[in-house]
């Protein structure tokens, strides 16, 4: 029992700090969203009427870090995307039997969206490398139709069935500008959104700042911008109603978070590899991982696992890998899957031997699964690792906790084995 209880006591003090943490690095994450939006029109010839041309795949490109950003034109020609940071943007549309067009570079450096309306014309579909594209609208962007060299001679007088047919065309003409006003009236509402959105997180009132993001997804459910910003708002309520102790409150905060983050990571995954945004899966693996720790939700601290796994996998710096594989160890720890998280602990163990995150994670996974304190080789190496860490460690919290925790395992335990020095030293 005192051994649960000062557990108990470390882990709220350690949710006070994240609390802290959230605020400041929500507030900076989500405040730099910005916007662009236009129609794609298509010119047959030099003499012909743009019209807006739905399917066009827009590319976004940022001038000074690789990868790209799709999405496609709507039955209007119309597109909108949200894009998570500022910075310098290129825009280029092409698809099949058109001729690529790309836009000069544009500056992205508020909530405003820029405005790029794009006019194609025939070609062969072909689309030339990203470093060609940032290259060409560094020189200004694709030019588009020559003039024609002579006008053409007048038509001839309308027949009745060619004026029957232009009066249809008028009427479709006049149907497809009143759903382009429709999309423009909802992408207005979607920046206006946006903004309130925003400036309400800025200012820590995250409780309007959710209904904003709310009333944008009832708008377009597929924006995983605003899926974002729903989870990081609902994340700051969650924690701020559990340390006020309203545990249910709190718990249907940090649902909401989840799940907000986790469709934002379906949206994302439909993309290329390539193309995806690691930061979804941050948000989701957060929210889940609380409701294991606080609320013992196994099923939340098995998807709080993966999203951790699948985040260590991504990571090329060892320490941030390090990190996120013990996050996801104790996210499969609090969901009673010791196994898993076990191979994770020892994995990190494997590579740096003097992570104390993981050390402590081992300890307490082995004690967790075996609280009768039956198997004297898991006591053994129990013991040995909480001696390490309290030798180790720096917070006098992490080594008090590890202390009491050896001491308890020494005075209850039947049988204790000693593991054999093996660890494989750095």
């Amino acid at each position: 029992m005192r051994h649960h209880a000062k557990r108990l006591l470390y882990g709220g003090a350690r949710l006070t700090v994240l609390a802290l943490c959230l605020g400041l690095l929500g507030s900076v994450a989500w405040a730099q969203n910005g916007a662009i939006r236009g129609t794609v029109f298509y010119q047959a010839s030099p003499d012909a009427k743009p019209e807006p041309r739905p399917g066009v795949e827009i590319i976004i490109l940022r001038q000074d870090i690789k990868g790209r950003l799709t999405t496609k034109t709507d039955k209007k020609g119309g597109y909108f995307y949200t894009v998570q940071a500022f910075g310098t943007y290129v825009v280029v549309a092409h698809g099949q039997g058109l001729k690529y067009q790309v836009k000069p570079p544009v500056r992205i450096a508020s909530a405003e969206p820029v405005v790029i309306d794009i006019t194609v014309t025939p070609g062969d579909g072909a689309l030339p490398p990203d470093a060609q594209l940032l290259a060409e609208a560094k020189d200004g962007g694709t030019p588009g139709l020559p003039s024609s060299p002579a006008a053409p001679a007048p038509p001839p007088a309308p027949t009745a069935e060619e004026k029957e047919a232009a009066a249809k065309l008028a009427e479709e003409r006049a149907r497809i500008e009143k759903e382009n006003e429709r999309a423009k009236n909802i992408n207005d509402q979607l920046r206006t959104l946006m903004e309130s959105g925003n400036a309400a997180f800025n200012r820590k009132d995250f409780e309007t700042a959710a209904d904003e993001y709310r009333k944008a997804l009832a708008l377009d459910e597929n924006q995983p911008g605003f899926l974002g910003n729903l989870a990081s708002a609902t994340l700051e309520i969650a924690v701020r109603r559990y340390n006020a102790k309203q545990r249910e409150d709190a718990k249907k905060a940090f649902l909401e978070s989840g799940a907000a983050a986790a469709r934002a990571v379906a949206l994302n995954d439909a993309q290329p590899a390539e193309k995806r945004d690691l930061i979804y899966r941050s948000k989701a693996a957060e929210a889940y991982r609380f409701l294991a720790e606080l609320y013992a939700d196994a099923e939340a601290g098995e998807k709080a696992g993966k999203f951790y796994t699948e985040l260590a996998q991504a990571q090329t710096d060892p320490k941030k890998r390090h990190e996120l594989k013990v996050r996801a160890g104790d996210s499969y720890r609090f969901a009673g899957k010791f196994n898993q998280a076990d191979e994770l602990y020892r994995a990190v163990l494997q590579e740096d031997g003097n992570n104390i995150p993981a050390m402590n994670g081992l300890a307490m996974s082995l004690l967790a699964s075996d609280p009768e304190l039956i198997d004297p080789n898991k006591a053994g190496e129990a013991i040995a690792l909480f001696e390490m860490v309290a030798a180790k460690a720096s917070d006098p919290n992490v080594k008090q906790s590890a202390q009491a925790s050896a001491e308890y395992i020494r005075t209850t335990a039947k049988e204790i084995v000693r593991p054999k020095p093996a660890r494989k030293k750095n």
